[in-house]
């Protein structure tokens, strides 16, 4: 069941049963976000979706925590990787709405493959300036998990599109998107500090040091999104065009193997708390 949004020139569809999506984000009628299909049903065709309680890849889904090994299954065939967490492939449900904003929640019993409870909420607030989701995720178990959060959002992509941003370097990847350990300056790919268009071949890699700002230019106008929580952005640009993702997100891939000191440990009761804005102008 949809749930619609509306604040001045702004409207938003949620989808809470189908991952917690954003099934569409629009400006008095223009795609901000793309637009999910309608009957469709997979989360990787939405506007946005959540990255809990990890975000991005985890080499063979297997880790270890505090002495404990945490294998998941593979969640994205026919990769044996885990990836993007719980959340994305598990039904939401509506705690309150009301006018421009709601609150849905992911509630997470601690029963299967990861071994915390935890209480996910997106609250998504439609103003006059635009769309604020602040995703919020609460350890509800009796040990300390380690945790991960961030947020998948599909921007429109137009032909000559400019994508600005600053970060301190990309971390490189090879061929299963899994960093290689290797890390170059952050216009690698283009200059994005300076605004570029984008690269020819695909980008799906972690931009690590991110500033919080980015901003998209294209011919229907100028998005800008900010973030806070998120220290790093996973840049997600096919070669074929089809997507253009720009994902706020907690720690970098596979960090329970590879980092582990940037992923947020919750203590028992405690939360992680990230916030995306996104703005926009039209030249029409």
């Amino acid at each position: 069941m949809s749930l619609t949004l509306s604040a001045g020139p702004w409207q938003a569809e949620l989808r809470p049963e189908v991952g917690g999506v954003l099934a569409s984000l629009t400006l008095d009628g223009t795609e901000v976000l793309r637009t999910m299909p309608q009957g469709v049903t997979h989360p990787l065709e939405a506007a946005c979706f959540p990255l809990v309680p990890y975000c991005n890849r985890i080499r063979d889904g297997r880790f270890t925590f505090a002495g404990r090994e945490i294998v998941l299954p593979p969640n994205f065939a026919p990769e044996r990787h885990s990836i993007h967490g719980l959340a994305w492939q598990r039904e939401w449900r509506v705690e309150s709405a009301v006018e421009g904003k709601c609150v849905i929640v992911d509630d997470y019993d601690g029963l299967g493959a990861w071994p915390w409870g935890y209480r996910a909420e997106q609250r998504v607030r439609l103003g006059d300036k635009g769309c604020a989701i602040t995703l919020v995720l609460t350890n509800r178990g009796d040990t300390a998990m380690p945790a991960g959060i961030g947020l998948h959002p599909y921007f429109r992509r137009r032909e000559g599109a400019r994508v600005r941003f600053a970060a301190d370097h990309v971390l490189l990847s090879d061929p299963e998107c899994l960093p290689t350990g290797v890390t170059a300056p952050a216009d690698h790919f283009a200059d994005f500090r300076h605004g570029a268009a984008l690269p020819p071949e695909t980008v799906d890699h972690c931009f690590a040091g991110w500033s919080g700002e980015a901003t998209i230019e294209d011919d229907l106008g100028t998005i800008a999104i900010t973030a806070s929580g998120a220290p790093h952005l996973h840049v997600y640009a096919p070669a074929d065009g089809s997507a253009l993702c720009l994902e706020p997100v907690g720690h970098t891939p596979d960090a329970p193997n590879r980092a582990p000191e940037a992923m947020t440990i919750l203590p028992p009761g405690c939360s992680a708390t990230l916030t995306l804005r996104i703005s926009a102008e039209s030249f029409s």
